[in-house]
C-alpha cells in the first residue's frame, strides 16, 4: 500500500471557530480525536497530515506527526479526508476491496465529498499537495479516476460531534476494558464498577459517586474525582483532570486532558485545558483549549419556544436542526464570573466577555463590555494566553504568536462583523 496522509478539505471553515487552531482530526468524540480513532480503527498506519498553511508547525508540535511534508509520490499516495468519524467496523472503502489491494486511482465520495482517493504515482504527480484544502483539488481528479459511494460519516458541523459522543464513549470502553489501578478512598461509592475503567494515578475522593448502570464510565492516568462529586456514564476523562467538589458529570460528556471542571455539565465536549471550576450549567455545548469560564457562567440548551436553535459559523446564521444545543466557545476565551449565554451562542477566538449576558455571537479577538464588542488589544491577548498557559506547564511561543496573527488577519475575516469604527 502507498503511505496514508489526512488531508484537511475545503469544507473545513464550516467547523470554525473550532478549527481556526486545530485540523479537523483533532476534533474530540469520546476519549479519542478523530485522528486517534483512525489510528486505532483504519488497520494502516499514518504517515501524516496535510492542513492549511498557517497551521503545520502548532500542529506538528501537538502531535509529532509529519506535517505538510515534501511528499514523494513514487509508492502512489492514499489520502484520508481528516473530517472522517471512523467507528470500528466502518471502513470507508470496505465495499470496494480490502485496504492493501485497493485499486489505484480510485476514490470513495459521499454526497460529492472526496472521503478517500488513491492515486497511482503518475497522477499523484499532478497534485499540488499544498492546495488540498482549496476547492476544486481533489474533486478536479474525479474524472479521471474509478468512483465509488464511501457509506462514511463526515464532521461537517461543530455540534456533529455532540451527536456522536455516547456511541465514541461505548467503543473506547469496549476497547480499553475494565481497569482497576485507582485510588478510591473510603466513602466514595462506584455503582456498577464493571463498567468502568479507571486508570492508574486516578483517585476518587469520599463522597464522590460514579454511576454506570446506564452507560460506561472512563477516568484516565492521574485525575481526581473531589468529594461528592457526581459522575453519570456514558462519560470519558482525560488524563491530569480535576472534577471538583459537588460536580455533577452527566451523560455523554468527554473531557479532554487538563480540564479544570465543576458544575453541572450534560453532552459536553471540553477540547482539553479548560477550566470550568465553578458552578453553572452547561448543556449540548463544546469547549476549545485554554478557554475559562468564571464562576455562574451558564449556557441556555433549549429555547423557550422549544424549537429548533440557530447558530453563526463563519458568519452566516443558520438552522442546526437541534432543539438542545448549547453554546461553542473557541480557543483561549475567557468569561467574567456571572455570564449567560443565550441558547446557540458562539463565542470567537481568544474574546473576552465581561458583561453578563453578550450577543449569540461574539467574534474572535474581542473584548466585551457594556459598550459592545470592541476590537481587543492584540499584545494583551496574548499575555493573557501565555499567563493562562504557563499555569499548565505550556509556553506561548513564536509558533502561537504567528497563529493568533494568521486566525486575526486571515481566517477569522469570514465572520464579517461590522466592528464599530474608532
Amino acid at each position: 500500500m502507498p503511505p496514508l496522509y489526512l488531508f484537511d478539505d475545503s469544507q473545513v471553515d464550516r467547523l470554525y471557530p473550532l478549527t481556526y487552531a486545530r485540523s479537523a482530526c483533532e476534533l474530540r468524540v469520546g476519549a479519542l480525536t478523530l485522528l486517534q480513532r483512525l489510528q486505532r480503527n483504519i488497520g494502516l498506519p499514518v504517515s501524516g497530515l496535510f492542513v492549511r498553511d498557517g497551521l503545520a508547525e502548532i500542529v506538528r508540535r501537538r502531535l509529532g506527526l509529519p506535517v505538510n511534508p515534501a511528499l514523494s509520490t513514487r509508492e502512489g499516495v492514499l489520502l484520508v479526508n481528516a473530517r472522517l468519524l471512523l467507528f470500528a467496523g466502518h471502513l470507508p472503502w470496505k465495499d470496494v476491496m480490502s485496504p492493501d489491494s485497493l485499486p489505484p486511482d480510485s476514490a470513495g465520495v459521499t454526497q460529492g465529498t472526496v472521503v478517500w482517493m488513491h492515486l497511482s504515482p503518475e497522477l499523484a504527480a499532478d497534485v499540488d499537495f499544498s492546495k488540498l484544502s482549496e476547492a476544486k483539488t481533489l474533486e478536479a481528479l474525479l474524472p479521471h479516476v474509478q468512483r465509488h459511494t464511501a457509506h462514511a460519516t463526515l464532521v461537517n458541523r461543530p455540534w456533529d460531534i455532540l451527536e456522536h459522543q455516547k456511541t465514541g464513549i461505548l467503543e473506547d470502553f469496549a476497547a480499553l476494558g475494565k481497569a482497576g489501578d485507582a485510588v478510591i478512598l473510603p466513602g466514595a461509592h462506584l455503582l456498577a464498577a464493571e463498567n468502568m475503567h479507571l486508570e492508574q494515578g486516578v483517585k476518587v475522593w469520599p463522597g464522590a459517586v460514579l454511576d454506570a448502570q446506564n452507560g460506561p464510565i472512563i477516568i484516565q492516568a492521574n485525575t481526581e474525582i473531589r468529594a461528592n462529586a457526581v459522575l453519570t456514564g456514558p462519560t470519558s476523562v482525560g488524563p491530569d483532570c480535576v472534577i471538583r467538589t459537588h460536580a455533577e458529570i452527566r451523560e455523554n460528556c468527554s473531557l479532554g486532558a487538563g480540564s479544570r471542571v465543576g458544575g453541572e455539565i450534560v453532552n459536553t465536549v471540553f477540547m482539553g485545558n479548560a477550566s470550568k471550576q465553578h458552578y453553572g450549567f452547561l448543556g449540548q455545548s463544546i469547549v476549545g483549549e485554554w478557554a475559562n469560564l468564571g464562576a455562574g457562567t451558564t449556557a441556555s440548551n433549549l429555547k423557550n419556544t422549544y424549537g429548533s436553535v440557530r447558530m453563526t459559523i463563519g458568519g452566516h446564521d443558520e438552522p442546526t436542526g437541534k432543539q438542545f444545543l448549547g453554546a461553542i466557545i473557541a480557543d483561549h476565551a475567557k468569561f467574567g464570573i456571572g455570564t449567560h449565554l443565550s441558547t446557540g451562542t458562539v463565542v470567537g477566538f481568544g474574546s473576552h466577555v465581561i458583561v453578563p449576558r453578550p450577543n449569540r455571537f461574539v467574534p474572535s479577538f474581542a473584548w466585551v463590555t457594556e459598550k459592545g464588542a470592541e476590537r481587543a488589544d492584540f499584545e494583551k491577548l496574548e499575555q493573557i494566553a501565555g499567563i493562562a498557559m504557563s499555569r499548565r506547564n505550556a509556553e506561548f511561543t513564536a509558533i502561537d504568536h504567528e497563529l493568533f496573527i494568521r486566525i486575526a488577519t486571515d481566517w477569522s475575516l469570514c465572520e464579517n462583523y461590522p466592528w464599530p469604527h474608532t
